[in-house]
């Protein structure tokens, strides 16, 4: 069996297509996606998103999965999607798109994987500021119907648009999924373990860091023979000698749209294909 893994892919249509095509060009039936996937279904653009993505999956025969990045909106999932787990306790968020929640386990062949999603955003004050000034946009928008006499329209609250508080994982996630996870053999997040040296790397700020202890205390005590992430929009391979055994980190590049200044940008660097169980 063989699966692709795939980078940030940000809701941009075209790149998640390329990334189907690679799959179906090496007959490849399942796409997992590695978080900033484009989960933005509070937004008319995200409805779209999610509804090409779908359409172009199931024309390809291709299943795509995601875990969720920092720029997901992964507290409505739960919201819309939580009751419709699917056999693997996936959620479907549309026939061929499937979400697997944080700390989620299941096996393909005999293989043991693990989703952990979130990540702390580098512009979380902007995006804040951002929702802010567009609430008062609209605020100022209906001060001026109300002062030519027309009928009150409701004020869209802005808030939890731009930036989700649900974003980052937290040490309770952490020792949840530890105690709870048994054996793992791939471990799938959209963080770094924080003890990589990936080269180029944006996010080695103070307040990533936090978040990316709790992807490390994971792969210390799980010991998975792979964990592959994206994030960083840039593409690495180490290798991680841990208490429980040696561990290959394969980053995963992301979407041209936020990667054209990332020194040596492949877009064949933001998916990868894995072969796993006895074939």
């Amino acid at each position: 069996m063989r699966i692709l893994l795939a980078g940030d892919t940000h809701g941009n249509i075209g790149h998640v297509r390329r990334v189907l095509d690679a799959a179906a060009g090496e007959g490849i039936e399942r796409v997992f996606q590695l978080g900033d996937f484009g989960y933005w279904e509070h937004e008319p653009n995200g409805v779209r998103f999610l509804d090409e993505a779908h359409r172009s999956a199931r024309a390809r025969g291709v299943t795509l999965y995601f875990l969720d990045g920092n720029h997901d909106k992964s507290g409505l999932i739960h919201e819309r999607y939580g009751d419709r787990p699917d056999e693997e306790g996936f959620l479907s968020v549309r026939g061929r798109i499937r979400y697997a929640p944080r700390g989620h386990t299941w096996e393909w062949d005999g293989v043991r994987f693990l989703a952990f999603g979130g990540a702390r955003s580098v512009d979380k004050d902007w995006r804040l500021q951002e929702e802010a000034r567009r609430h008062q946009k609209a605020a100022r928008k209906e001060n001026y119907r109300l002062a030519a006499g027309r009928p009150a329209e409701h004020v869209a609250d802005h808030a939890g648009t731009l930036w989700f508080p649900e974003e980052e994982a937290t040490d309770e996630d952490a020792e949840r999924v530890i105690a709870a996870a048994g054996r793992v053999d791939i471990l799938l997040t959209h963080d770094k373990p924080r003890a990589t040296s990936p080269g180029t790397d944006r996010k080695d700020l103070d307040i990533c860091h936090p978040n990316q202890d709790r992807v490390q205390r994971i792969v210390d005590a799980l010991g998975p023979e792979l964990a592959a992430h994206g994030h960083l929009h840039h593409r690495y391979t180490e290798l991680l000698s841990g208490p429980n055994g040696d561990t290959v980190v394969e980053g995963l590049a992301a979407d041209p749209s936020v990667s054209w200044d990332v020194p040596g940008y492949r877009v064949a660097d933001s998916w990868l294909g894995l072969g796993i169980g006895d074939d």
